[in-house]
């Protein structure tokens, strides 16, 4: 069919369609920003009605975590005593078997006047002997370090006693266990000492030789 209508009239309804779908368009922008709007006014309301029990909540959570936090202290701080009580409880076990043993192996002319650990449950351990002369001081030493029981022995005091009695002087000493860690740490640098000794030679006779 052959469209006999005038260029006018044809512009006029072209124009018009685009028209149309142009306030098609417009109208549907301004709906969905009217959506859009209504459900960000309903978010914020929601939100701002549920803030103070999210507040609440989150205060009432902080205060039980507190008393939670406390909890866990006072029950760590129970746990440390009853240690310390299982430790006590066990060295006084360990002490009545040390007692003869290191009394067994002290020379003549000292006797074991008290012992007492001065750290963790068996390392150091704090003797307290009674010695009729200074000069017995090394043999004890030498006598406790030879011994199966400890391999780290320190002379900490040696203190004249005012007393009639033979044993005049006392003599305060640290001792560690065989195997023990501080023992361990001593002969390491012990043998450090050494190693840096036979080097401190070694270039000496080298240096000597040049």
């Amino acid at each position: 069919m052959i469209n006999l209508l005038p260029n006018n009239i044809k512009e006029s309804r072209l124009y018009g369609r685009r028209n149309r779908i142009m306030l098609s368009y417009i109208l549907s922008f301004i709906l969905t920003a009217i959506l859009v709007e209504g459900v960000m006014l309903v978010s914020l309301r929601f939100i701002g009605s549920t803030e103070p029990n999210l507040r609440a909540t989150i205060s009432q959570n902080q205060t039980q975590i507190t008393a939670l936090e406390k909890d866990m202290q006072n029950l760590s701080s129970v746990v440390g005593r009853l240690n310390t009580a299982e430790k006590l409880y066990d060295s006084s076990i360990e002490f009545s078997k040390l007692i003869p043993k290191i009394g067994s192996i002290l020379p003549k002319g000292a006797v074991l006047n008290g012992l007492s650990l001065t750290g963790g449950n068996t390392d150091p351990l704090s003797l307290d002997v009674d010695i009729t002369s200074a000069e017995l001081a090394p043999t004890l030493q030498r006598n406790l370090e030879d011994s199966d029981l400890f391999e780290a022995v320190d002379i900490n005091s040696i203190s004249a006693k005012s007393t009639t009695d033979i044993y005049k002087y006392s003599a305060s000493i640290s001792v560690s266990f065989t195997g023990s860690a501080k023992a361990k740490r001593k002969i390491a640098a012990a043998a450090a000492a050494v190693a840096a000794q036979k080097k401190a030679q070694s270039s000496s006779k080298n240096g000597g030789n040049k």
